[in-house]
């Protein structure tokens, strides 16, 4: 069954309407065309900018998105002046180029509005987030898909290259979410794969002398995920992976499942670019579905950002004074952006590969649960941050930003799966 043949042949009309005429025009408004970037200190409701600072994360985000942008006008699927975006993609690429790296090959964490790099804190050092690193390396990737700019892929390649080192050698920076001593976390080889899925993206479309390589290198995170990262009868998710002495730790026995939910579409895409999707779409979707069941709020809707396997509040021994643990209990059944629009767009793709009708039950309630919930009338964009009950909630739960990210990409990669799909019909 197709989309177009069932009850959702409404919602590439839905999520495009809220992407041209709510997201899109916030950011506009936002970009600096002056210096390159967007700024993103925004109050939760976006009616304040609250500083000029220039978050190497958002950055990177940013120009993927710009550039993924212009790439959708110009295949057609969306309407609009594609070169405004990439103009504004390579100033963007260009400023993070300039200002962005530091004299060790890392990226800075954070920048001032013209480009000079800021410490978070008063001694700190610039470089704290392999995190930063990867969403460069992604936007750099982009915006070379799409201008033919090659230069930001080469950058990309070698940046890529002191990331996979870092985490080799375990010297691994990774705020906002730093990783107790003995824990590896699902989101370092998740990253890894998302990464390496836009570099042989890239690869495959200009013939790069990298493909091989890159080949190997997917493969082998996909792998991973499955066999390090997941139960292998049960395929539930291993949150952090240690020691046996260990498993007993709320670190350990905890899941998140919007970070879950959303690696499994990266799972789709490496096995698609890797041409093995017959080998890995029975698990992810019976790794979806669990992963939805279990994080729903059954009482409130909505997805929790963390819970126990059980779907539970997280619980376990401490390590005590673990700034990572900390967030996990005092944040655990806040609704947040991000969870639910990769929720929308994983429930949505493995839908349309499998015709499973539990996928689009999932995604129904996802729907109405988010229409209901997160758009920002008065101001534009999303109220990103809520509390258990959909209420606003005024908190800083990883950067000090209002993230352009998750909700744009998810509804462009939303449009583009839809327009693809009636294409073929």
């Amino acid at each position: 069954m197709t989309l177009t043949q069932n009850p959702l042949n409404n919602i590439e009309t839905i999520w495009r309407n809220e992407l041209v005429n709510n997201i899109l025009p916030f950011w506009n408004a936002a970009i600096d065309t002056e210096n390159g970037g967007v700024y993103t200190c925004f109050s939760n409701d976006g009616s304040t900018l609250l500083s000029h600072d220039k978050y190497i994360w958002s950055q990177g985000r940013f120009l993927w998105n710009w550039s993924r942008q212009a790439y959708l006008i110009e295949q057609g699927y969306l309407d609009g002046d594609a070169k405004s975006y990439i103009d504004q993609a390579k100033l963007t690429a260009d400023f993070l180029d300039k200002n962005a790296l530091l004299e060790n090959g890392n990226c800075c964490f954070v920048l001032t509005e013209n480009g000079n790099k800021k410490e978070r804190m008063n001694g700190e050092s610039y470089d704290l987030s392999f995190y930063a690193d990867c969403f460069v390396v992604m936007g750099f990737c982009e915006y070379a898909y799409v201008s033919g700019e090659h230069y930001y892929f080469e950058k990309a390649l070698s940046l890529y290259d002191t990331i996979k080192n870092r985490l080799k050698s375990g010297s691994v920076k990774s705020e906002p979410y730093p990783a107790a001593e003995g824990f590896e976390p699902y989101a370092f080889e998740m990253i890894v794969l998302g990464i390496t899925n836009e570099l042989l993206r890239y690869a495959i479309k200009y013939n790069h002398s990298s493909l091989t390589h890159l080949k190997f290198a997917c493969t082998h995170s996909l792998n991973r995920i499955f066999s390090d990262f997941h139960h292998p009868k049960s395929l539930m998710p291993f949150e952090m992976r240690t020691s046996k002495m260990n498993q007993h730790t709320l670190l350990a026995s905890h899941v998140t499942p919007g970070h879950t939910l959303e690696n499994m579409w990266f799972c789709i895409q490496a096995a698609q670019l890797l041409g093995t999707l017959e080998s890995y779409l029975p698990r992810i979707i019976t790794i979806t579905k669990q992963m939805w069941a279990i994080g729903w709020d059954k009482e409130h809707a909505g997805l929790f950002r963390y819970t126990s396997r059980l779907g539970s509040k997280p619980s376990g021994s401490l390590l005590g004074n673990d700034r990572y643990e900390n967030l996990v209990l005092d944040t655990w059944d806040t609704k947040i952006w991000w969870v639910h629009s990769e929720a929308l767009y994983t429930l949505l793709l493995t839908y349309q590969l499998s015709g499973d009708k539990t996928l689009l039950s999932m995604y129904q309630q996802t729907e109405a649960y988010v229409l209901a919930t997160f758009p920002n009338d008065e101001f534009g964009e999303w109220t990103q941050i809520r509390n258990r009950f959909g209420q606003p909630l005024n908190k800083v739960i990883a950067l000090p930003v209002k993230d352009p990210f998750h909700i744009m990409r998810n509804l462009q990669l939303i449009v583009q799966l839809l327009g693809i799909k009636e294409e073929n019909v």
